[in-house]
């Protein structure tokens, strides 16, 4: 039970900055909607999602923008644990979509893909099936802009449509999609925004953790 928001989790951060609690809200909502609002394992929720930043004020007053940093760091560095951790995981696997028209519809793109069975047990198989990936995308309908024929796919730094790949790359690439941390990056080519979602593959660990038990 992991997505959409902040996953099965319970989140305490602690700074000694000195801010006040309305800046601190503001700056942590920015922080989650882009780390733990963008995790998923199986697309399921939780009713028991919390995170709480407190700050003691006992180093003085701190640069804003160094806080806002140092807090993304932190919780991003969790996302990726939680996802590296979900369910019979193997594999991270991290989404970049980007050249999109807004941040939603860069979010939304790159969810499809992450959340897709298709896509995560092509990942858990080491299989660079670009299709699966494209069928994500294609499922977006709502967005009339994106133009299959301007959209790049890449798995790690390697495209692989509209550019087909020869035989050394498709070695390479192989090796590639055999690593614990898997990279797909979609261009859409609609704008400029861009988001990032991490999630990890779909293995016969996760059916059996939640098939062999009763409640």
């Amino acid at each position: 039970m992991i997505e959409p928001n902040m996953a099965t989790l319970i989140t305490l951060i602690f700074t000694d900055a000195e801010i006040s609690s309305p800046d601190l809200l503001t700056m942590f909502q920015r922080v989650i909607s882009r780390t733990f609002n963008c995790v998923s394992v199986d697309t399921d929720t939780s009713t028991s999602d919390t995170a709480i930043v407190l700050a003691s004020g006992k180093a003085g007053k701190a640069d804003l923008a160094a806080l806002e940093d140092a807090l993304f760091d932190v919780a991003l560095s969790l996302t990726k644990q939680v996802a590296r951790d979900g369910e019979g995981a193997e594999k991270l696997i991290e989404v970049c979509v980007d050249n999109a028209r807004d941040y939603e519809q860069a979010k939304t793109v790159a969810k499809a893909i992450v959340n897709s069975p298709l896509v995560k047990t092509a990942v858990h198989g080491a299989d660079p099936n670009w299709g699966r990936v494209a069928m994500a995308v294609g499922k977006c309908s709502q967005y009339t802009d994106i133009d299959q024929a301007s959209v790049i796919i890449r798995f790690g730094t390697q495209e692989v449509y509209p550019r087909q790949i020869g035989a050394d790359d498709l070695s390479t690439l192989s090796t590639y999609m055999k690593g614990s941390d898997v990279r797909i990056h979609v261009a859409l080519n609609t704008g400029a925004e861009s988001a990032t979602v991490w999630g990890c593959d779909l293995t016969a660990g996760y059916v059996r953790i939640n098939a062999d038990y009763t409640t």
